[in-house]
């Protein structure tokens, strides 16, 4: 059995998880404004991720190929 101390850890573990998750975020989107700044946004990666079609298609199928997954797992349960 989990202790109420071992609970706690890991309920603590896990926002912590969470938070650093979030500051990465928020710091990663802070370089990526400044100017002159050598790493590129988001934005700008995405765009040139889906310049080519065949991309796109393959990103479609992996969406299409997860969301089955998930779908499939939840109506047979």
């Amino acid at each position: 059995m989990i202790s109420n101390l071992d609970h706690e850890l890991t309920r603590a573990i896990t926002i912590c998880g969470y938070l650093s998750f979030i500051l990465f975020g928020v710091v990663f989107w802070l370089i990526t404004r400044r100017r002159g700044s050598k790493v590129a946004s988001v934005g700008a990666m995405i765009e040139r991720i889906m310049h080519h079609r065949t991309t796109r298609v393959a990103i479609m199928i992996a969406w299409w190929w997860v969301g089955f997954h998930f779908l499939v797992n939840v109506v047979n349960r």
